[in-house]
């Protein structure tokens, strides 16, 4: 087998062949354009025209790409640090299990994507939303590690995030910015031009990393849907959402959903005119994150710099739109699991189509080997496997079996974003505590299962290449066959629910079941079409089950007992991060808000950085000042509020 040295060599060796002699003194640029909360499954890629145009057509469109965790901050913290989260103990987007506090509080901050990056030599820079918790109150000192960082993360800073006309950032640390009467989207696009035109300036520049992350399209104010740039608004007016075989599915494809899904009623004909609205505002607002894209090519291609640079363009987790009669995400389904990704640059298959599956935690890796950072600079502790060799290699079966198996997680509560949803409790309608599960997805040419755990005690166990819209709940059949699959599956969820770094990449190797006689192939175990000789099922009957004991709201390592092998229980990513303790955070209530004014118009299309920037002021005092005291909050200014605003 090649090294690794050797494969990564090769593959940079290819890409400076591909452009040539200007790339020869300079690494590839990347710029990554990572949305929020954006569908896969609902066609919302059909509604973008330079998405279509420059990257689906001009690269490779990567159909069985996955969120390891369906929720903001958790899946941002694994993509920047290479690993799962049951790793990185980021597991929420709020306190006490989450949100960019806790991943400063447990010095994760210190040892992430733009550090390594600059150690490769690279210009690293970011522009939009980071993670949940970047606020007013935390905007100085910035976010470590970028050479340039514009954040409107967490409520652009906090409390605006998710209201797109009302635009909150702060400028490496600087004190926060209002956009008065710009679209968060035209914002983002004019600051991206201005830094890649300042990152190219020069003939002889460094190499550039610019992750471009708008909000979009996430619901607005918990439940409302996003407001386009005006100049789209109405686009799609007349556009109705795919109805697939499992939205709002009878009673009868209903009943053996578990925990709190299985209570849902049916949608409501109101509920419905409510989701057809949502999808028609989402792919709306999706079109001015298109105008970004649009721009950023032709940007690069007036300097020169489009053959050497990878465009990625990808999102946190999914989204579902109706599917088992709920619309949010969180959940281990399909819809929020299986995500866009879409590449172009050096060496990248024009016009191709992939079925290779990938994982959000396998962009660091990736990057890392783009940039060509030395394997003895590189952190110990990642648990992603590099994506280069299948995005140059799309076809290639080899990678696939490698990869097939994808652990999704999740922890606490889940939120179901319309305006008049009643169900639900936990303070509010729509929150549902008992959320937590473990699930592992079989991802393969030849066969696909879906398995979950869950802490009320449910399992399901899905057919995807024969169900794929998940529908038909296996885990109690008697069928031998079924049973086999379910043993094997509960195995390796055993092994990757705590797996790390080369466990995680290889979690088969821990699980190789003693070769009997019986047995009709002589070669080690490495997928799960392997272990389903049965003469290995003495062996996997031995392995305990996946328990989750009680629906508490963060990662308790006692709490998932038992684990695969024991000692995983103290492993968890603990070597490469502080330990977890209690852990709080104030939320944000300024005393004045900024206001709200739609932007977007045509005029916007085309403004200037300068234009953009004479309608910028920075915030008053009231503007910054918190409405709360030691008379609203406990001593450690631990502050009540809608338990909402806890959420997304």
């Amino acid at each position: 087998m090649r090294s690794l040295n050797a494969t990564v060599l090769g593959s940079l060796l290819a890409v400076t062949q591909l452009v040539g002699t200007s790339a020869a003194a300079r690494m590839p640029n990347i710029v990554f354009i990572f949305t929020d909360d954006q569908d896969y499954h609902h066609n919302s890629l059909d509604y973008m025209p330079s998405l279509q145009e420059h990257l689906v057509k001009k690269g490779t469109l990567f159909t069985q790409h996955y969120a390891t965790i369906a929720v903001c901050c958790p899946s941002r913290v694994s993509l920047m640090r290479g690993q799962a989260a049951h790793n990185t103990n980021n597991t929420q987007i709020a306190a006490p299990a989450g949100g960019y506090p806790k991943f400063v509080a447990s010095g994760e901050d210190d040892d992430y994507l733009p550090h390594w990056l600059v150690q490769a030599g690279y210009q690293a820079e970011y522009i939009g939303k980071l993670y949940n918790g970047n606020s007013l109150l935390n905007y100085s000192p910035a976010p470590k590690g970028w050479n340039h960082i514009d954040i409107l993360a967490s409520r652009h800073l906090d409390p605006y995030i998710n209201v797109h006309n009302s635009i909150v950032m702060s400028q490496n640390g600087a004190k926060p910015l209002y956009y008065e009467g710009w679209q968060q989207l035209d914002v983002l696009r004019i600051k991206s031009l201005a830094r890649l035109q300042h990152l190219m300036s020069e003939k002889d520049h460094d190499p550039f990393f610019l992750m471009i992350a708008p909000s979009a399209p996430h619901v607005e104010n918990a439940t409302d849907p996003p407001t386009p740039p005006s100049r789209y608004s109405g686009k799609f007016a007349n556009l109705s959402l795919p109805y697939r075989p499992n939205f709002n599915p009878p009673d009868e494809q209903h009943q053996d959903r578990p925990s709190w899904w299985s209570a849902l009623p049916r949608l409501n004909s109101k509920q419905i005119e409510e989701v057809e609205l949502l999808y028609q505002r989402r792919a709306e607002t999706m079109l001015g994150v298109d105008d970004i894209i649009s721009d950023v090519v032709a940007t690069l291609e007036k300097h020169g710099e489009l053959d050497n640079t990878y465009i990625i363009f990808s999102t946190d987790q999914g989204y579902h739109l109706g599917t088992h009669r709920d619309v949010g995400k969180c959940s281990p389904y399909i819809e929020d699991a299986n995500i866009p990704l879409v590449v172009r640059g050096p060496g990248v298959k024009q016009g191709a189509v992939s079925h290779l599956p990938s994982t959000v935690t396998d962009f660091a890796p990736t990057f890392l080997d783009i940039a060509g950072l030395a394997n003895e600079k590189r952190p110990v502790f990642l648990d992603g496997t590099s994506m280069l060799q299948a995005w140059q290699n799309p076809h290639d079966s080899a990678i696939g079996k490698s990869k097939e198996a994808i652990n999704v997680e999740f922890w606490g509560r889940a939120f179901s974003e319309l305006p008049t949803w009643t169900g639900g409790g936990d303070g509010a309608p729509g929150l549902y505590r008992n959320n937590t599960y473990k699930t592992m997805r079989i991802v393969s040419e030849h066969y696909g299962w879906v398995y979950s755990r869950w802490c009320t005690g449910d399992t399901e166990l899905y057919d995807s290449k024969n169900d794929p819209y998940e529908l038909t709940n296996l885990a109690n059949s008697t069928d031998p066959a079924i049973q086999r699959v379910k043993s094997r599956l509960n195995a390796l969820l055993m092994v990757m629910k705590s797996c790390e770094t080369e466990t995680c990449r290889n979690p088969w190797n821990v699980i190789q079941p003693p070769k009997p006689n019986t047995a009709r192939s002589c070669h080690a175990v490495s997928s799960l079409g392997d272990a389903l000789d049965p003469a290995y099922d003495d062996f996997f009957a031995t392995i305990p089950e996946v328990n989750i004991a009680e629906c508490v709201q963060y990662q308790y390592a006692p709490n998932e007992t038992p684990f695969y092998p024991p000692e995983a229980q103290y492993g968890l990513g603990l070597a490469h991060r502080n330990a977890p303790t209690p852990f709080e955070y104030p939320d944000v209530k300024p005393v004045k808000a900024v206001p709200y004014i739609p932007g977007g118009g045509w005029e916007q299309r085309t403004a200037t950085l300068d234009t953009l920037m004479a309608a910028a002021r920075e915030l008053t005092a009231d503007e910054l000042q918190q409405a709360w005291n030691s008379t609203t909050c406990n001593e450690r200014q631990v502050c009540s509020s809608d338990p909402r605003d806890l959420l997304f």
